[in-house]
């Protein structure tokens, strides 16, 4: 048989894993191809993520909010995304690539996505993506908390194990933080720092009930949203460059009535988590027109 043919018929595009940014982030297992001579070429490699996802090709969806240029060539920006993604971003783009885990010689580990695929899609695509990738997570974390207690697991769960030590409430808090059900700093605590210092944030208050009357009064969950981008806009395009400081834009939420204090924080997170505000650096916020 020759080279060409032995190829065509060895060779078969691995599927394309769903997995959260955090979790890919959090990936620094890869397991090489063998060398020598009687290495197969076309034998994939894979990376091994803290749920115990065997990755040859990831797929995620997401919000693009920045691209940078490498060298002064603007044919080679970083990730290497198509130019024409620069012209409309922010954006929700689905990415299907290779991911790429490089550890340098200090120390650490970076992970990034070579992608062979990025296409521009809509908040639906955003929503449905995560609702299936929550799920295939947590069944991976299920398999994975049942191989720690049994010894009797997969050679590959056992390298999980053995690399990540992994923590099954912080695998869970991964996908309840990509759902919406915890903010990402819900146990810390962050102390401003005048204009774009961070948003100060607290432990949540206990839940002390809602009035008849004060609910009543308050606008549906979807309005307040929808008026704290608009006000958003609005600061964004008064501001120098563009962004305003969090905790700024907490002290109009809350002069405009459109939270209390306590909720402002929450408020801010659903304007984000609907792909309505980013945060370009850390402390400051843009709107998505």
């Amino acid at each position: 048989m020759s080279e060409d043919s032995k190829s065509q018929t060895q060779y078969k595009r691995e599927p394309a894993v769903r997995l959260f940014a955090q979790e890919l982030s959090q990936t620094t297992v890869a397991v090489s191809k063998e060398q020598g001579d009687k290495a197969d070429r076309f034998a994939p490699s894979y990376s091994y993520s803290p749920t115990g996802a065997r990755i040859n090709r990831v797929f995620m969806v997401g919000t693009l909010t920045e691209i940078d240029e490498i060298g002064g060539d603007s044919n080679f920006i970083k990730g290497r995304l198509a130019k024409t993604i620069r012209q409309a971003l922010p954006a929700f783009v689905a990415i299907v690539g290779k991911p790429n885990i490089y550890k340098p010689k200090d120390g650490g580990s970076y992970t990034s996505i070579r992608p062979e695929s990025v296409q521009i899609v809509d908040l639906k695509a955003v929503e449905m993506f995560t609702a299936e990738t929550a799920k295939r997570t947590v069944e991976r974390i299920s398999l994975l908390k049942k191989a720690i207690s049994d010894s009797n697991c997969s050679e590959d769960l056992k390298l999980v194990i053995a690399a990540y030590n992994p923590n099954i409430e912080d695998l869970k808090n991964v996908v309840r933080v990509a759902i919406g059900k915890i903010s990402p700093n819900t146990n810390s605590q962050t102390t401003t720092n005048g204009d774009g210092g961070g948003v100060k944030t607290q432990p949540p208050a206990p839940d002390k009930g809602v009035s008849k009357e004060a609910a009543k009064a308050e606008p549906p969950k979807d309005q307040n949203v929808i008026s704290a981008h608009t006000l958003l806009k609005d600061m964004c395009a008064l501001s120098e460059d563009g962004t305003v400081g969090g905790s700024v834009f907490v002290d109009r939420i809350v002069q405009r009535k459109l939270a209390s204090a306590d909720t402002a924080l929450t408020l801010i997170k659903s304007v984000m988590d609907q792909g309505l505000a980013y945060e370009p650096k850390m402390g400051r916020l843009k709107a998505v027109a």
